[in-house]
């Protein structure tokens, strides 16, 4: 009776243990050329992992290796991966209706990046592999089509201004070249802002726009909720291939102490 009932808490410990083992899922990634201002440029795996909950991690503790093959199995040279979480805001722009709907509410998000430290190979397939301290593994592939040359917007074409209620506007120049390149690539714009306290990272805004827009409306509540989180900010713009396997950067645009905003 004894061995009996010591063979159901093994079996029931084995089950809770089995129940409780940590399992990650890839959400999302990509294999992309970055362009940064003028400066540099990079080629560049990110990536974000999920729970069996549907939950972002907040840590990396788990994770034990990450790599990146080719369609033949070769691997591909990465630098040490880097891990960041951050609570943000944000938004899209509704075309076909003219219209910006926001979101509001401050979302935990996190996720992985690592350079490739290898020429990127257009018509390719990348597979990820991450390795978690089980030894199970989660997978994802990402087609890299093309490398394509984008225009970086003008950092200093940059102008904002609250209205009369207190909305910001905020406006750039579009390079000239996205017009000829509108006739064989869809592009998208997304537009960004860094919220610090205090040199900390605090928040993140972004929305996606048509790349060809040159203005982002973002309504009272939200500028002040992003105030309320920092007193130092960074703004960019960011054109990007819509299969996002190319992207630029605008330098960033600093504001060192709030949003402008009219208080109602």
């Amino acid at each position: 009776m004894k061995k009996a009932i010591s063979v159901a808490v093994f079996l029931y410990i084995s089950l809770l243990l089995a129940g409780s083992a940590f399992s990650a899922e890839v959400a999302w990634m990509y294999v992309q050329h970055r362009q940064y201002g003028e400066e540099k440029s990079v080629n560049r795996l990110s990536f974000g992992l999920i729970d069996d909950q549907g939950r972002y991690l907040t840590d990396n503790e788990n994770i034990k290796e990450v790599k990146l093959l080719d369609p033949r199995g070769k691997e591909i040279k990465l630098s040490a991966y880097k891990f960041r979480t951050v609570e943000e805001v944000y938004g899209t722009y509704d075309t076909r209706n003219g219209q910006w709907i926001y979101n509001i509410d401050w979302q935990f998000d996190s996720w992985f990046s690592a350079d490739i430290l290898e020429p990127l190979i257009p018509g390719t397939y990348y597979w990820l592999k991450v390795t978690i301290a089980d030894g199970k593994s989660a997978e994802r592939t990402f087609n890299f089509n093309s490398l394509i040359a984008l225009p970086v917007v003008d950092s200093t074409s940059f102008q904002l201004r609250p209205d009369t209620y207190g909305d910001l506007i905020w406006t750039w120049n579009i390079p000239l070249e996205l017009g000829h390149l509108s006739l064989s690539l869809q592009t998208r714009a997304r537009v960004s802002i860094d919220i610090y306290k205090n040199k900390k990272n605090t928040g993140y805004f972004s929305i996606i726009l048509p790349s060809h827009l040159g203005y982002v409306f973002i309504p009272h509540d939200l500028v002040q909720a992003m105030n309320q989180r920092g007193n130092q900010f960074e703004l960019r713009i960011q054109i990007e291939t819509r299969d996002k396997n190319n992207r630029t950067y605008s330098k960033p645009y600093l504001i060192a102490e709030t949003l402008p905003t009219i208080p109602k």
